[in-house]
């Protein structure tokens, strides 16, 4: 009789060693919590932010890839490294609770969404590797990975490179303006023409079709099983693509404006963008074919069927493991369902119809979609001492994802892409205004040598503001952000009030006057 080892002889051993279904049902069971824990965090930003539209079909895609791979997957392999997989899914399972306790209350710290990336990941290979060993960890590992396309950028690397990119496309299109024949000035993002100014939106920057061919190059070179190097010349290739159809976008949109003014950019907008990227990604699939390598081994249905589907494990921890991640979410909803208030101050706006020069501004289509409010609108006027005055206001309900965006569209990160220059923030402080406590933020920017006082008021429902310190603690911070949640303070409602005036040299006369207008504009209900 031979010892037993971990040597594995298929298809000798395979009924021996094969998984038992009562095995395949737990890691079933605990792989399944947890996909649909991480899509569950990403949704909403798939769902909301047409950059990350492209996300819903990756899951989709992920289960493809897998079925693909398991139709050619190698033979099992015993796991040498029993004791650091089980301690890899042990410290990742550990985290899922603290990663959820922060993310009820921060639902927009994309960071808490790469962490709980990173432990699904983490988690799935490694119980791949207890299953299959290293030849199957190896083999599978690619899928798994594809998945973090879908993941949204950091914000500070996300608005960096947005930023970039629309003062290229800017300064490109300002080039072909000249070349042209028309006189145009680029400011920041904005292009200045004769016929009036022309803005290049975070839509026009060409990070949303860089991303979504990013996550098509890479789904090509798995789909026809391109090496390594090819997949990275495909990126690559993928990459300029997407940029030098942006930019032919962006032409066409620039030179209608020009000789159309904004009603024909709008009615070029869609077409022209959804062209360019039919165009985009049909010439990314030509590259491939060319690319495809022909006659690529791969093994026969046959030689697959002999195989043994996995080395025989446990099911008892992956079944405490599945309890473990159950009771954690409970957890979170006590804590956060204890906790719950909603201050009893509400507040809303009165639009000022009767003051001079009043008249609706009306909200790109672009930020309506982005922004994804349930109420609101914007208004202009001249104030009776002759300055300029604007003003937005959005309301999300209970239920929404109220601060997922506007939390990364603050006048300090979206004003300067515009070409104001910010002189200074004057910081926040409390405004009483006919019975409610406002957190008012004050910026003080530059057009073109005049001056733009800027106030923003992000409101949430879950505070209620009555004194400097409970809007304090609305920071974006890390600090912050973990103090909420040790609150118990989650998303319930939230509204934006930003208000803009021209013109004063001095911040006392602006927050004076601000303080005229807001008792006008401004009603308890």
């Amino acid at each position: 009789m031979l010892p037993m080892d971990d040597t594995i002889s298929p298809p000798a051993c395979a009924a021996a060693e094969s998984v038992k279904a009562s095995s395949w049902v737990a890691v079933a069971v605990v792989l399944g919590l947890l996909w649909c824990e991480l899509i569950n965090q990403l949704k909403d930003e798939w769902w909301l932010n047409p950059q990350y539209n492209y996300g819903l079909i990756v899951p989709v895609l992920l289960v493809y890839l897998l079925w693909k791979r398991w139709q050619n997957r190698p033979a099992p392999t015993p796991p040498r490294g029993r004791v650091w997989a089980v301690l890899i899914i042990a410290c990742a399972a550990a985290l899922v609770l603290p990663i959820r306790f922060l993310a009820e209350a921060n639902p927009d710290w994309r960071m808490l969404s790469w962490l709980l990336a990173g432990v699904v990941t983490a988690v799935s290979l490694a119980v791949v590797y207890l299953i299959g060993g290293a030849s199957w960890l190896r083999h599978f590992a690619f899928p798994f990975l594809f998945f973090l396309v879908a993941v949204p950028w950091p914000v500070r690397i996300e608005q960096v490179v947005i930023q970039d990119l629309m003062r290229i496309v800017t300064g490109i299109n300002v080039v072909f303006l000249q070349l042209g024949g028309v006189p145009a000035l680029q400011h920041g993002n904005v292009i200045e023409v004769g016929s009036g100014f022309i803005g290049i939106e975070e839509a026009c920057s060409g990070v949303r079709s860089l991303q979504a061919t990013l996550m098509i190059s890479l789904f090509l070179g798995e789909l026809y099983s391109f090496s390594a190097t090819r997949r990275f010349i495909l990126v690559i290739i993928g990459a300029l693509l997407a940029f030098v159809c942006n930019v032919v976008r962006t032409a066409i949109l620039v030179w209608v404006g020009t000789h159309r003014g904004v009603a024909g950019i709008e009615s070029w907008h869609d077409p022209a963008g959804l062209t360019i990227l039919i165009a985009c990604l049909f010439g990314l699939w030509l590259v491939s074919l060319w690319m495809m390598r022909r006659g690529s081994g791969s093994i026969s249905p046959a030689e697959i069927e002999d195989r043994p589907v996995g080395v025989r494990f446990s099911w008892a921890p992956f079944a405490v493991l599945a309890v473990w991640l159950i009771l954690a979410e409970c957890a979170v909803q006590i804590w956060y369902g204890s906790h719950q208030t909603i201050t009893s101050s509400r507040w809303a706006v009165l639009w000022p119809g009767s003051e001079n020069n009043y008249k609706s501004v009306p909200i790109a289509p672009e930020a309506e979609s982005l922004l994804q409010y349930n109420e609101g609108g914007g208004a202009s006027w001249e104030g009776g001492d002759g300055h300029h005055w604007l003003m937005f206001f959005f309301r999300w309900f209970p239920g929404r994802t109220a601060a997922r965006f506007v939390k990364i569209h603050r006048p300090d990160i979206c004003l300067p892409a515009s070409g104001r220059t910010m002189e200074r923030d004057n910081g926040l402080r409390m405004i009483r205004v006919n019975g409610v406590s406002l957190p008012i933020r004050s910026y003080r920017f530059d057009e073109a040598g005049t001056p733009l006082h800027v106030f923003y008021c992000y409101w949430d429902a879950r505070s209620s503001y009555e004194n400097e310190a409970s809007a304090v603690r609305e920071d974006w911070s890390f600090r912050g952000r973990v103090r909420a949640a040790l609150e118990g303070r989650r998303e319930i409602g939230a509204q934006i009030l930003e208000i803009v005036v021209w013109g004063y040299e001095d911040d006392g006369e602006a927050n004076k006057a601000l303080a005229r207008e807001l008792d006008r504009v401004v009603r308890v209900s």
